[in-house]
Order: structure tokens, then C-alpha cells, then sequence
């Protein structure tokens, strides 16, 4: 029996030791990178003073719809933000005369990057506009359309900033876009995205192999305990394989779940829903002092008016009557999930394991549905995340078995010292694995 699962070890120990290797090397990355990235000098937009408001509401809207409006203040002057239905598109008209502003997505985007890295002075490089995810700015950020501002200071700062709501989307530098490329190249293989078949037959063969071989390896670490005599560099392996298997296979089985999840080969992509608003609105009488002003349509010719006067001031107005809506924000995130008055709905102000970082948008309401779970961003009328209950498993094992997070309690700074050292572990572990097959080829 041993000699069988020491045959099947040999034959996968290139393959798996190769992957192991690679994987925890460019997995050491994460960290770094972590370590190193550039901080914003703000995390929330800009707070205004109360907005100047017009006279009426935009009568643009009588012209063509819109997914949202926003009232903002910009340059002295106060704008209507108009998105298209499908919110790729922002338009800027002047409030008080009609006049359309083209360059004014422009002025907002440079004006949102100095307020985030708190360079207000310095020069600007590059200014450009992203309509698409690319290897600097991959699609785990989420965001589109968004703006991409450099500056000229010696670390090349570069934010990226949604106009459309107001969010730093990334902020990276010049040793940020290096460690990324570094990663996205070995950890990911980012650079077959265009052959994803191929990619996820690569991964899921080295990923298998690195498995098999783990198990195999254990198999024979239980078989052969306690026997004496074996060579130093083999003793060595050894013993780093009783450190390193349980890191291994954590990284290996949650890896593997988040690529089988989340490839656009296997994942199932949900229409998009597109919401406008068209035609004649009224105007509510009591928005003196609002500080913010959006109007959400809600689909079939609804939409409310939704102002804010303060941290904890909100009112939100039947945009057709003008007419005080009850229910406030929870009330707005049910009818957005498409959910009765009769479903539940609680305000969720930080990241879980239902839903993670990557999902960018906080606060949120979270919803329940018959199929699962929705949460809403109420601020801007988006359907952030609709989870099921396959994806809270995905989404639990990769942040806790992956990235570690079921370690938060000890800290970040420590919690990425264990990862790193789980990292470090499995690549000595391939390192040794692999010297001892060189040894026996070279014989």
C-alpha cells in the first residue's frame, strides 16, 4: 500500500510541486501588498452645505428618461446629474438655466480624487475616462463607469472615482500596479482571460494535482511515523509536510470552490435590471435644507424623491405626488428587492460572510427573498448583492479558509503574519519536495 501511494506522490510531485510553488509565492504578494498599498486621505465623499435648490425639477426628464438623478453642488453652481437608464452615461445640466456642462463629469472626477488622496495642489498626469475592466483596474472593483486620475508626485498616485456616486473605487501607485501585475500573472493567470476554457483547465489540473498529492503525502507521513534512517533533505521534507498539509489544503480546497464559482464559464449571470424615469414630476414643499437630493425610479413609472438633511434626518416623497412616503429606507429596500411590506429588512453598516468586501457598497440593507437574500443600496437605488445560499458557502470558506479572516480576532497585522507564515510553509514544503525528485533524476 505504501509503495503505491509513494508511486502516484512521485509521479504528481512536479506538477503539484510546481503549482504549490507559484500559488504561494504570488500568494506571499497578497499581503505585501496589503502592507504597502497607498492610504486615502478620506473614506467617505464630500459633505456639502445644504443645496441651493431650484425651482422646479429638471424638465429634461420630459425629453428622455433617466436611471438617477442627483442635485449636487459643483463650482459655485448647482447641477443636475442626469445617469442614462443604464447608468454607463452622466449628463450635467445647470439648475437655474438649462445650460448642459460637458466637461463638468470631468471637473467632478479630479475634484472626488484630490478630496480622496488629499492632494490638492499637486499637478495632474493622465486624466481618462474607464469603460471597461482592465489588469490595473480588474473587475473585482466592481465599479463602471469610473474615472482615472494620476498625479505627477513620486509615487504615481493614481484614484479611481465613480462620479455617478461619489466612491473612491481604487487608489493605486506605482509599486501597487508592479505587486498586481505580479499576482494577477501567477496566482490568477489573468493573461488567459480571453481563453477561459483554457485557464480553468490549467488551474483545475494543478489544483487537482496539488490535492492529490497533499492527501497522498498524508497517507504516507501516518504510514511512516517513527521510522528511522531516511535521508536529511527527505527528513526535512517531512517534516515541513506536518506543518504545511493543513495550509495546503485550505488554500487548495477554497481556491478551487472561488474558481469553480465564480469563472464566467460556470456562473450564471443575472439580467440586468434597468430602471428609468420619464415625464413630469412634482415638486415637494419641504426639502429646504436637504443636504443631498436623488430621485430613484422604481420601475413602471414610480420613482421617490429621497433627501437627506443629516446623519440622521431622511425623507423620501412620492416623485409623481409629492406626498411624504412612510417606511423610510426600509420600506425604499423592499420595494427595490421586489419584496412585499411583510418582508424583512435590517440595516447592515459593516462586511459578513453573506456579504464580503468585495462587494464594495456600505451601508446596505439586507433583505430576505424566497430565493435567498438581497441587499440594497437605498443611497443610489442599486441591488448591491443577491446572494443564495451557495454563494455564502463560496463566499465564507475563501475569507476564512483563503484569506484567513476567521483570525481577525488576533488583528490584521497578525492574522497576515500566520497567512504568510501558512504561505511560506507550503512553498518550503514544494521547494524540498521538488530538490529530492531533482536528487533522484540526477542519479
Amino acid at each position: 500500500m505504501l509503495a503505491r501511494l509513494t508511486r502516484w506522490h512521485r509521479r504528481l510531485s512536479l506538477l503539484a510541486g510546481v503549482a504549490l510553488l507559484l500559488w504561494a509565492s504570488s500568494g506571499l504578494l497578497h499581503p505585501l501588498m496589503a502592507w504597502t498599498n497607498p492610504r486615502p486621505a478620506a473614506f467617505a465623499p464630500p459633505v456639502g452645505e445644504p443645496l441651493a435648490l431650484p425651482a422646479q425639477p429638471p424638465p429634461a426628464l420630459a425629453a428622455e428618461p433617466a436611471g438617477i438623478v442627483r442635485l449636487l453642488s459643483q463650482g459655485g453652481r448647482t447641477l443636475w446629474q442626469l445617469a442614462s437608464p443604464d447608468r454607463q452615461q452622466l449628463r450635467y445640466v445647470d439648475a437655474r438655466t438649462g445650460e448642459e456642462l460637458p466637461d463638468a463629469d470631468r471637473v467632478r472626477a479630479v475634484q472626488l480624487a484630490r478630496h480622496y488622496t488629499g492632494l490638492q495642489a499637486e499637478p495632474l498626469g493622465e486624466v481618462r475616462h474607464i469603460l471597461a475592466f482592465d489588469r490595473e483596474y480588474p473587475a473585482v472593483n466592481r465599479l463602471l463607469p469610473v474615472w482615472r486620475v494620476e498625479f505627477t508626485d513620486e509615487r504615481g498616485l493614481t484614484a479611481y472615482v465613480h462620479t455617478g456616486e461619489d466612491r473612491l473605487a481604487s487608489l493605486t501607485d506605482r509599486r501597487k500596479r508592479v505587486l498586481l501585475a505580479l499576482f494577477q500573472t501567477v496566482h490568477t493567470l489573468d493573461f488567459l482571460e480571453g481563453v477561459e476554457g483554457l485557464r480553468l483547465g490549467l488551474v483545475l489540473a494543478a489544483v487537482g494535482s496539488v490535492l492529490a498529492a497533499a492527501m497522498l503525502g498524508i497517507g504516507l507521513l501516518l504510514g511512516r511515523r517513527g521510522r528511522p534512517g531516511a535521508p536529511a533533505l527527505r527528513r526535512r521534507h517531512r517534516l515541513l509536510a506536518w506543518a504545511a498539509w493543513l495550509p495546503v489544503l485550505m488554500f487548495s480546497v477554497s481556491g478551487l470552490f472561488h474558481l469553480l464559482r465564480l469563472s464566467p464559464l460556470l456562473q450564471e449571470t443575472p439580467p440586468a435590471v434597468s430602471r428609468s424615469v420619464r415625464g413630469a414630476l412634482a415638486w415637494p414643499a419641504e426639502l429646504e435644507g436637504a443636504r443631498s437630493l436623488t430621485l430613484l425610479p422604481l420601475g413602471q413609472g414610480a420613482a421617490v424623491w429621497r433627501a437627506r438633511f443629516g446623519p440622521q434626518s431622511l425623507a423620501l416623497y412620492d416623485a409623481r405626488s409629492g406626498a411624504r412616503l412612510a417606511g423610510g429606507d426600509a420600506e425604499l429596500a423592499r420595494r427595490l428587492a421586489g419584496v412585499g411590506a411583510a418582508g424583512t429588512a435590517a440595516l447592515q453598516a459593516g462586511f459578513s460572510a453573506e456579504y464580503g468586501f468585495a462587494n464594495k457598497r456600505l451601508p446596505v440593507w439586507r433583505v430576505e427573498q424566497p430565493q435567498g437574500l438581497a441587499f440594497v443600496d437605498t443611497a443610489f437605488g442599486q441591488l448591491a448583492a443577491q446572494v443564495r445560499p451557495l454563494d455564502v458557502a463560496e463566499q465564507w470558506t475563501f475569507s476564512s479558509l483563503h484569506k484567513w479572516q476567521l483570525l481577525d480576532f488576533l488583528g490584521k497585522a497578525w492574522r497576515d503574519a500566520v497567512l504568510s507564515a501558512g504561505a511560506l510553509l507550503g512553498l518550503l514544503a514544494a521547494l524540498f519536495g521538488l530538490a529530492i525528485r531533482l536528487r533522484r533524476q540526477g542519479r
